[in-house]
C-alpha cells in the first residue's frame, strides 16, 4: 500500500517546487508532490556506497583495533573519518544536486558512528545538496557493533529500523513520496523528471538471536506489490525512476554470488523492468562493476555496482540526467585521498602517500589470506615456498585489480593456479584473472 506524504521539503531557497499529483491507492485521494527541482533542468547526482564509516570516538587506537583492521577485509577503517570528509569535499566542490548512499553506511551499526555519520550529512544539505540514504546489512541490530580500548573490543550501542529512520530522516525518510510498508524502503522525488526508489533489501530482524548480522538479502511480496504502485505513480506523472538498494541485481562475479545477489533476483528485475526502469545502483559486493540482467520477459536492466568508499581505490559515480536527451550517463571517479591531505595541510605520511599506502594495505590484504590457505591446506603441499609466493602475488593482484574494476597485469603464479587443485580460492583467482568485457566504469542509458 502506497503511503502518500504532502509535500517534500526544500533543501535550499534557491531550488525551485514543481507540484507534481499523486493518487493514494488507499483513498483515492489527490495529495501534491513537491520537488525541489524544476521540470526541464539537467541534473547532478552523486553516488557511493559501503562508506562502512566508524566514529573516532570508538577507538584508541591500540592494539585490539590494529589486529581487527588487520584481520579484516582490506577496508582503511582507521582512515574511515579521512576518506568520509575527504569524499563530501569532493560533494561540495562539484555543488552536486543530490547525494546517494545505498548502504552499509557504518562499520557495524554503532550508534554513534550513525550519530556522527548523520551530523556530516546535515552539513552536505545545508550546503545545497539533497542526501539519501538507504540501509545495509551492518547498519542495523548488528551484535557486532564494537568500540576498542587498548588490547579489548567492548560492545557498544547498535541501532533499530525506527532508530534508523529517525537519525536519517533528513536524507530521504521524513519527505518520502511514499513510504513501504514492510521494510525501510521509501519513494523520493529530487526532481519532477527524476525519482529515486531507495529499497531497503537489508535482513535484520533477527541478527540480535543469531548472533550475527545477516548478509544475504532479499525483498517481500508486499514490497514487490508497492514497487509496481511506485512505479505507476511515476509513470503518472512523467518521471523516470531509478531503483537503489544495497545487494546486487544480478550475479558480478562467476564465484562470489550467494549472499550478494539479492535473494529471488529474478521476481525484483521484473518489478523493476516493469516499472520501465532501466538501470540500478547497488553496492555490498565493493566492488567497480557493471552488468546488465533480463527480465521473464526479455527486457533488460543494467545494474551498476559502485565501488565501496571504504576500499582500493576508493572510487564513486557521478551521475548526470540530461533533460535534453532524457537519458543518464553514469562515470566512475577516484577519490584524491593525497590532494585532501595536503590541502588540509596534514602531516600523516599515509595521506600524504596514500596512493601506495592503500596499493600496498589492499595487495598485503589478498596476499596474506592467500599465502596463509597455501600454506595450511595440505593439497598444497606438493609446491614450494616459491611458487607459494608466486600464486599468493597473483592472488594479491587480480583482488586488487577485481575490485578496481580493470583487468589484472600479467603474473608468473597463473600458470600455477591453472593446474592446482580445485577450491574456493582458486576459483576466485581464475574467474577474477579475465578483462572485463566492457567498462566497468562508463554507462549511458537507453
Amino acid at each position: 500500500m502506497i503511503n502518500v506524504i504532502r509535500f517534500f521539503k526544500i533543501v535550499t531557497p534557491i531550488l525551485l517546487s514543481i507540484s507534481l499529483v499523486a493518487c493514494s491507492s488507499a483513498s483515492g485521494k489527490t495529495e501534491k508532490i513537491t520537488a525541489p527541482i524544476e521540470k526541464d533542468r539537467n541534473l547532478s547526482m552523486v553516488v557511493t556506497t559501503d562508506v562502512h564509516y566508524f566514529a573516532p570516538s570508538l577507538t584508541d587506537n591500540g592494539k585490539a583495533f590494529e589486529k581487527y583492521v588487520a584481520a579484516g577485509d582490506g577496508k582503511q577503517l582507521a582512515y574511515s573519518d579521512e576518506i568520509t570528509d575527504a569524499f563530501l569535499a569532493d560533494v561540495e566542490s562539484k555543488k552536486t544536486d543530490v547525494l546517494i548512499i545505498s548502504g552499509d553506511l557504518t562499520n557495524n551499526g554503532e550508534k554513534t558512528s550513525h550519530e556522527e555519520l548523520a551530523k556530516k550529512l546535515t552539513q552536505v544539505e545545508k550546503n545545497g545538496t539533497q542526501v539519501f540514504v538507504v540501509p545495509g546489512n551492518h547498519d542495523i541490530n548488528n551484535p557486532w557493533a564494537r568500540k576498542f580500548e587498548k588490547d579489548k573490543q567492548l560492545p557498544t550501542d547498535t541501532i533499530s529500523p525506527t532508530d534508523f529512520s529517525k537519525i536519517y530522516g533528513d536524507f530521504g525518510y521524513e519527505d518520502a513520496i511514499s513510504s513501504d510498508e514492510f521494510s525501510l524502503s521509501y519513494l523520493a522525488a529530487p526532481s519532477s523528471k527524476v525519482w529515486l526508489l531507495m529499497l531497503d533489501t537489508a535482513i535484520y530482524k533477527t541478527n540480535m538471536q543469531q548472533g550475527n548480522p545477516t548478509t544475504e538479502g532479499g525483498l517481500t511480496a508486499g514490497t514487490l506489490d508497492w514497487i509496481k504502485e511506485s512505479s505507476a505513480l511515476a509513470k503518472k506523472n512523467g518521471a523516470k525512476l531509478i531503483p537503489v538498494l544495497h545487494h546486487n541485481l544480478t550475479d558480478h562475479n562467476d564465484v562470489i554470488q550467494k549472499g550478494y545477489t539479492i535473494n529471488y533476483n529474478q521476481q525484483v528485475i521484473d518489478a523493476l523492468t516493469e516499472g520501465a526502469m532501466d538501470f540500478s545502483l547497488s553496492g555490498h559486493i565493493h566492488t567497480q562493476n557493471i552488468r546488465s540482467a533480463k527480465s521473464t520477459d526479455g527486457k533488460e536492466i543494467t545494474d551498476i555496482v559502485t565501488n565501496a568508499l571504504s576500499v582500493f581505490p576508493h572510487k564513486y559515480g557521478n551521475i548526470t540526467y540530461s533533460a535534453k536527451n532524457k537519458n543518464f550517463t553514469y562515470q566512475s571517479q577516484k577519490l584524491d585521498m593525497e590532494a585532501w591531505a595536503k590541502a588540509q595541510g596534514s602531516t600523516d605520511e599515509n595521506l600524504l602517500n596514500f596512493d601506495q599506502f592503500d596499493y600496498e594495505t589492499f595487495y598485503n590484504s589478498g596476499y596474506d589470506k592467500a599465502m596463509m590457505d597455501l600454506m595450511t591446506d595440505e593439497s598444497y603441499d606438493k609446491y614450494n615456498q616459491a611458487d607459494k609466493e608466486k600464486m599468493a602475488d597473483t592472488m594479491g593482484l587480480n583482488n586488487m585489480y577485481f575490485f578496481a574494476g580493470t583487468a589484472p597485469p600479467k603474473s608468473d603464479g597463473m600458470a600455477l593456479w591453472d593446474s592446482a587443485p580445485n577450491s574456493f580460492l582458486k576459483d576466485y583467482v581464475l574467474s577474477s584473472s579475465n578483462p572485463p568485457k566492457k567498462s566497468n566504469d562508463y554507462y549511458v542509458s537507453p
